[in-house]
């Protein structure tokens, strides 16, 4: 059984990888200080050491913290965040019967909407997800999703193309419909 405590492990091991990683390549642009102040990696490296520290920390709090049992005296003196967590927060089951469903109707939308990007650029890649969040998830109705969809991208397409000038990626469709 995959509890609390082991995802709380492995996100922390996850995390001090990725503060590795950034560490050892903001050494390719120097760490150092030059002439005219820190080199490109001096900032990155740091901040990679201290993700890297942070993780290790995450991953040593919830590996090494044993299964404790609390007194039902104990349990009313509890405040702040830790106050929403039962005492057995960190030993009980990860995922509720069906979590992982729920995480799925969610996740498997947005992989492949991020797939579809490169081919149909962002506003319609982004639009069917909404429609399709829309009508699956909130349960209303076609026309309504199809509204908002083209409102909201139509919305986003004046923000970033106009008023920012930061065209996002137009994929192979928009180009062939004339919108550059």
């Amino acid at each position: 059984m995959v509890t609390r405590r082991h995802v709380e492990v492995v996100t922390g091991l996850a995390l001090a990888l990725v503060g590795a990683v950034t560490a050892y390549g903001a050494q390719e642009n120097g760490i150092g200080w030059t002439d005219f102040g820190p080199a490109a990696g001096y900032f990155p490296f740091r901040i990679g050491i201290l993700v890297l520290l942070l993780g290790l920390a995450i991953a040593l709090r919830y590996g090494l913290t044993g299964r404790r049992r609390v007194r039902p005296a104990a349990e009313a003196e509890v405040a702040g965040p830790a106050a929403m967590h039962p005492a057995n927060g960190l030993d009980v089951r990860f995922l509720e019967d069906g979590a992982l469903g729920r995480i799925a109707s969610v996740f498997v939308p947005t992989a492949v909407s991020a797939a579809l990007i490169p081919w149909l650029g962002v506003y319609f890649a982004c639009g069917l997800f909404l429609v399709f969040s829309i009508v699956t998830l909130n349960k209303s109705s076609l026309p309504k999703a199809l509204a908002i969809a083209v409102c909201t991208m139509g919305a986003f397409f004046v923000l970033f193309e106009f008023w920012f000038q930061v065209p996002l990626a137009k994929g192979v469709l928009m180009p062939l419909l004339g919108i550059h």
